[in-house]
């Protein structure tokens, strides 16, 4: 009976503090609203990155955006603009033979929504992101294996911000 009684008590501290976290506005991180304007767009992107631009198609696909060409673009389609993505590197650490062991990479990048016109309605915005990397001074094939997966993931991180960041147009 007392095994059964704290088990009941267990459940209903679970449910309060469930009910108290969506009471206090608590959203799921990553879930996007995005003004309807931007429902269906155009994408024109000098990002220098192909991990980049796919990473945000499929992220602007989650969140409900469709992407046509310039050519299906009527005079109320908002273009969504993407300059180069800059990269910065800063020495964190140096082993005991003084090669450089870990980096701290910063990927930045300006964005704008414009009009089919040309006038930009929202931005310029940045977005950036910045993650340490180890084992730079591992082996060469193993240190660009390493290197290459995590700018993978950093543009994902870049292309969820844009995306996020996106919920925010006043449009």
């Amino acid at each position: 009976m007392i095994a059964a009684l704290s088990k009941t008590n267990r459940l209903l501290i679970l449910a309060l503090f469930s009910m108290s976290l969506v009471a206090c506005g608590f959203h799921l991180r990553g879930q996007v609203d995005l003004p309807d304007q931007l429902k269906v767009i155009t994408l024109t992107s000098d990002s220098g990155s192909e991990d980049f631009d796919r990473s945000l198609r499929i992220a602007l696909a989650s969140a409900g955006v469709t992407i046509i060409n310039e050519a299906d673009a009527t005079e109320a389609t908002y273009n969504l603009k993407v300059n180069a993505i800059s990269s910065s590197d800063t020495e964190l650490a140096r082993n005991a033979s003084n090669d450089v062991s870990q980096v701290q990479r910063r990927l930045t990048s300006h964005y704008f929504i414009r009009q089919a016109n040309g006038k930009a309605v929202y931005g310029p915005r940045t977005i950036s992101t910045t993650r340490t990397l180890t084992n730079q001074d591992a082996e060469e094939s193993a240190k660009l294996s390493y290197n290459q997966s995590q700018m993978q993931s950093m543009s994902e991180d870049l292309a969820d911000q844009l995306v996020y960041d996106l919920n925010y147009a006043p449009l």
